[in-house]
């Protein structure tokens, strides 16, 4: 499966003018990223994949600031990633099919 999370921290697409559906796909995503880490994580997983993805701490970093051992670390992020993928697959899904036909439409 793919990995939308590092994609859209780690991979964002380039500003321009006019349509592009990297960028429609990536609004949606940043709209909906704060949404399901409300709503779908422990807040030990949402504070450790932001220390990771937001501020780009290492596992190890994050570990000592919030006392935990980096194993611990290492497992809030993998689970809340899982959670985020997840969820985002279904939104990719559903853009990519809005996307689709509005391009049919236009067309």
């Amino acid at each position: 499966m793919k990995d939308f999370v590092e994609a859209f921290y780690y991979d964002p697409p380039e500003e321009g003018e006019g349509f592009d559906t990297e960028r429609a796909e990536y609004k949606a995503f940043a709209k909906l990223i704060p949404i399901i880490m409300e709503n779908e994580l422990t807040k030990r997983q949402s504070v450790c994949l932001q220390y990771r993805y937001v501020y780009g701490k290492s596992q190890q970093e994050i570990a000592s600031l919030l006392k935990l051992s980096q194993p611990t670390v290492s497992r809030h992020i993998r689970t809340a990633k899982a959670i985020l993928n997840n969820e985002l697959a279904y939104c990719y899904a559903a853009v990519r099919t809005a996307l689709h036909e509005y391009d049919r439409l236009a067309g």
